[in-house]
């Protein structure tokens, strides 16, 4: 037994990644990674080896796809490795942001194998380069501390978790074991290509930071760990202070707030709004929110939040409660043709767009995925009308009208409500509120177009 696979085998004792009666969807592209992972999955002791499925997709973007296909094929066929496969057909192929769009293609598929085959977990070969290359990307972009974790291991997907178990081991190791044990794979002259970010990072940025110093990467991988225990531990405390904070009606107790530390009072708060989908406040606003909650010259504030919330201050409590939309001064909706990429207003406070790609919108803006058919482009953004409906799940229809009503939409709302339609005028979305249900044929990531709706508010700022 090499290196690698004892190493391998201890890291999956100690994660408890799967038991030997689990079965594991393995996504392998026939590159040098995934076919390490499926090589050292099948070389497992019989008592921790799991139930193996193959999950390959051809994305049809060069020739080489259907060479690498022919062979995974074969491959399994000669280890008696039960495999699935589909195509990512070139009509469906955007013109910009290829890579995201073939990613949310592949994940869609993958989802698909895991509940086709009663899996609840799904295997991907990141390694620690992947992880030193998100971290790296990650602190150069900005944002809060909890993303410079970069990669977890394990993480919710579908109905089951999706698992990294390569993330400890480097590429070089990987590649070291291929070449040991006369494993084929084939490269993707893509990962060549330096006008993709991430490849910038892999070819330039990290190989001259390791002249620097040639432990680079499992410093990083410590980092990681570090950071993802120090988070957890961090949760756990914020979750029982916020949970203290609270009366029997559900409103926070300013004094139980003001106990805690600063840092610990501004965490209590962010752990709140995200409880509440409100993921969009950053430290300077906190920091503002913390002033105004213990400025005892004025013990009754109204504070606007992002998603149609406010902060209700009154004395010696506070309390998030849903704003209604003030829309005596909004003028009368106007009807829209969506263009891609092209935000539009849907009530006083939040603006709408659609894009074919999720990177589009940024992290603090709301953001659904909706399958739909092509013949229902392009949409439309108009005000709702007495006649419309929207689909049930159980073939059944209900009318706008009565979903704003069962929302104790008020009226003023009501008469500003708009909907998403489709190129056959019927209702995709009653922005807000409710989504039709579309039936969904078998294979229908072949033929469906994806694509990501995103609403932010207008106003960032926190009003007093």
């Amino acid at each position: 037994m090499t290196d690698l696979q004892q190493a391998f085998e201890r890291h999956l004792v100690r994660s408890r990644f799967f038991a030997t009666q689990d079965k594991v969807v393995v996504a392998v592209s026939t590159g040098v990674d995934s076919m390490v992972l499926l090589d050292l999955l099948q070389h497992l002791s019989s008592k921790n080896r799991p139930q193996i499925i193959v999950a390959h997709m051809n994305h049809e973007l060069r020739k080489q796809s259907q060479l690498e296909e022919r062979f995974i094929r074969q491959y399994c066929k000669q280890n008696d490795l039960k495999l699935a496969v589909t195509h990512w057909p070139q009509d469906l192929h955007p013109q910009t942001g290829i890579e995201n769009a073939a990613r949310q293609a592949r994940y869609q598929f993958f989802r698909k194998v895991m509940k086709d085959n009663r899996a609840s977990i799904l295997l991907t070969a990141h390694h620690q380069n992947d992880l030193a290359e998100t971290m790296l990307m990650k602190m150069t972009r900005g944002g809060q501390l909890s993303q410079l974790v970069g990669i977890r291991d394990r993480r919710p997907f579908a109905s089951g978790t999706l698992i990294r178990p390569l993330l400890p081991f480097s590429k070089q190791q990987l590649k070291k074991y291929a070449l040991q044990h006369h494993l084929k794979w084939y490269e993707d002259k893509t990962n060549k290509d330096l006008n993709i970010q991430r490849n910038r990072f892999r070819h330039a940025i990290i190989p001259m930071l390791e002249e620097e110093n040639p432990q680079l990467l499992s410093h990083l991988e410590s980092y990681h760990q570090q950071l993802t225990d120090l988070l957890t531990w961090r949760d756990q405390e914020v979750a029982d202070q916020l949970a203290a904070c609270f009366d029997q009606q559900g409103r926070m107790i300013l004094a139980s707030l003001a106990k805690n530390k600063e840092i610990i009072r501004k965490e209590i708060l962010r752990q709140w709004f995200n409880q509440q989908g409100i993921y969009d406040i950053k430290d300077q606003q906190l920091d503002e929110l913390l002033e105004a909650l213990e400025n005892e010259q004025k013990p009754q504030q109204i504070i606007e939040l992002p998603h149609r919330y406010i902060l209700a201050k009154s004395y010696a409590t506070c309390a998030l409660k849903k704003l209604d939309n003030p829309l005596e001064n909004l003028q009368k909706p106007q009807d829209h043709v969506i263009k891609l990429e092209q935000w539009y207003q849907v009530d006083p406070i939040n603006l709408m767009a659609v894009s074919a790609e999720r990177s589009f919108f940024k992290d603090e803006e709301q953001v659904v995925s909706q399958w739909l058919a092509p013949d229902q482009f392009p949409l439309r953004l108009r005000q709702w009308r007495q006649k419309d409906r929207i689909r049930l799940k159980n073939g059944h229809h209900q009318l706008v009208k009565r979903v704003l009503i069962n929302q104790k939409v008020s009226r003023k709302q009501r008469d500003q409500q708009m909907v998403l339609v489709d190129a056959h005028d019927e209702v995709v979305w009653i922005v807000n509120q409710k989504w039709s249900w579309f039936e969904r044929p078998t294979g229908y990531q072949l033929t469906w177009q994806p694509c990501f709706i995103g609403i932010k508010n207008k106003e960032k700022k926190v009003n007093e």
